[in-house]
């Protein structure tokens, strides 16, 4: 249990923290070669920011704020909030995908792409790529994260477990993040993969979502939930920062959900020429030229 002491220790998420941020420096000094300075640069300065969010990743794991977070629900919410949704953001402005791609020779890079598009198996390959970018997947796949992880029986199985917080428990948070923006954000070249109406369901689904969790935790409940929080502070502080937790997360609703809605009826503006014409192409009528 060396772990939740309130000291700094050497999280094991540095390993591939480590090589993600060797993947991404490989394929970005392969690509200074194919840009323009100008447009290289724009690469360089998200390669920086993208190892700077990974890196932050392993070292909350590593600091005394995750052993305080195993004494206080409130602490570990907020974690939870930066490695679901902030995170994730960035790892998606950043756009590994392209530097990753081209951290491969050539050779190799044109093998692997012949052998996803015409290699053995490439039914299952093509159905399991499909599922993995499909809006609806990444909806169900981050409320499902966010609830099966704050259930009473796994949370605590999760924090007596050090092995499965660290491997199981915030990977699945970055990974469901990253297909949640994915929705909503373009990744370099490539487009969001939701429509409008996807984008809009999705916040409005994780917004209702995140209510109703922090309702459960809170106004819903008379004791604490998790028996970590229990153990080491007490049951009634426990339970006093349950509701803080609570509160945290009903919070980080209006903190993200308003200037996300921002950015996509923006955008479905700027396609559409004005509110009354971005509002009837959402409706899907048609729009007078």
């Amino acid at each position: 249990m060396g772990w939740m002491s309130q000291t700094w220790s050497l999280s094991p998420l540095w390993v591939p923290v480590l090589i993600l941020i060797g993947i991404e420096e490989l394929g970005l000094s392969r690509l200074r070669t194919r840009m323009n300075p100008q447009r290289f640069r724009r690469w360089r300065i998200k390669g920086y920011v993208y190892a700077l969010a990974l890196s932050i990743v392993a070292f909350i794991d590593s600091s005394p704020a995750m052993g305080f977070s195993m004494d206080h629900l409130t602490a570990h919410m907020i974690i939870h909030i930066v490695e679901m949704f902030y995170i994730p953001c960035v790892l998606v402005v950043c756009a590994p995908g392209l530097p990753a791609l081209f951290a491969l020779p050539l050779g190799a890079r044109r093998r692997y792409l012949t052998w996803w598009h015409r290699g053995g198996g490439r039914f299952l390959k093509r159905s399991v790529g499909r599922l993995m970018v499909a809006p609806l997947f990444a909806i169900a796949a981050f409320n499902g994260a966010m609830v099966l992880w704050h259930i009473p029986r796994i949370f605590n199985f999760a924090m007596w477990h050090p092995a499965i917080h660290t491997w199981v428990m915030t990977p699945s948070f970055i990974i469901a993040g990253y297909l949640f923006w994915r929705v909503i954000l373009r990744s370099g070249p490539w487009a969001p993969r939701g429509s409008t109406r996807v984008q809009l369901l999705e916040v409005g689904v994780t917004a209702a979502e995140m209510l109703v969790l922090a309702m459960a935790m809170s106004i819903f409940s008379h004791s604490a939930w998790y028996s970590m929080n229990i153990a080491m502070i007490g049951s009634k502080a426990a339970w006093h920062d349950q509701q803080f937790a609570a509160g945290v997360l009903w919070i980080c609703g209006d903190l993200w959900v308003i200037p996300t809605i921002y950015v996509i009826l923006r955008r479905l503006m700027v396609t559409s020429g004005s509110v009354s014409d971005a509002f009837e192409r959402f409706l899907g009528r048609e729009v007078d030229a």
